[in-house]
């Protein structure tokens, strides 16, 4: 009885000790290898399409802001090779949306229709990443949340819009920090402009890869643009979310061993 028992300790030592192992190991993030990063501080090599570069108005607290841009209608590419072995790739960045974005309006004035704005990222030969209208104030809202109940960084904007239809600025993460205006017959040197921090995780085994980032819809340049900064490519053989799936799975799992031993034991 008493082998038994110490047998029994035994295994219900080992099941502790190796979910706590497996624990550590699952909560490690997944292994990924960053294959381009640029802030735009300095410049901008032959990977864009094109390598303009502005500055923003207001300086942050870090300095003078510095950022590919300003575009309007058309597309921007950014395009690399020499990928590292990988079953995924993630992009992250942060889009910088400046002055009168109308977002999902139609509205047509002067013979000018003042929308919808999209803007749009895919991989060329792959999935699109994301095509949605944003808005810098229009009523009309936008397209874009990251989630269902998410607000506008502006609370002044946080009406109660149709189904499917979301706030101006919903999901930014800055309002009215570049320090862009616009002016028109209603309102001059009004401060528009908005920052969202994106990123897309996707299926991508190429070792070259070609993102298109763009917009259409809009006017000027003086009166709608965009841009980008801080952008990142990383590659990774494993996504984020197969590995947390692990990570739950395998718990559960040593999780029953250990009640088992526990019961016995009883």
């Amino acid at each position: 009885m008493m082998k038994k028992l110490k047998k029994t300790e035994h295994r219900s030592q080992y099941a502790r000790r190796t979910l706590l192992a497996f624990a550590c190991w699952f909560s490690m993030p997944a292994s990924a290898a960053t294959v381009y990063i640029n802030d735009f501080q300095g410049a901008v090599g032959s990977e864009w399409s094109n390598n303009s570069v502005a500055s923003a108005p207001n300086p942050d607290y870090l300095g003078t802001r510095l950022f590919l841009g300003e575009f309007g209608n058309g597309t921007v590419s950014l395009s690399l090779n020499e990928l590292p072995t990988h079953g995924f790739t993630t992009v992250s960045f942060s889009l910088y949306l400046i002055r009168s974005w109308d977002g999902n309006a139609t509205t047509v004035v002067n013979g000018d229709p003042l929308g919808p704005d999209h803007w749009t990222l895919n991989v060329a030969g792959g999935p699109s990443l994301l095509n949605t209208t944003f808005s810098n104030g229009n009523p009309a809202g936008q397209a874009y949340s990251p989630s269902p109940s998410a607000t506008s960084c502006n609370a002044g904007y946080n009406a109660v819009m149709p189904a499917g239809v979301y706030n101006p600025m919903t999901g930014a993460s800055e309002c009215y920090s570049l320090g862009y205006t616009f002016s028109d017959l209603i309102v001059t040197n009004e401060a528009m402009d908005s920052v969202y921090e994106l990123s897309f995780t996707f299926a991508h085994t190429d070792s070259s890869i070609l993102l298109n980032f763009g917009a259409n819809g809009l006017q000027s340049l003086a009166d709608e643009s965009w841009g980008l900064d801080n952008v990142r490519v990383e590659v990774s053989a494993v996504p984020i979310p197969a590995s947390v799936w692990l990570l739950g799975s395998g718990l559960l799992g040593l999780i029953g061993v250990a009640r088992r031993n526990r019961r016995r034991l009883g």
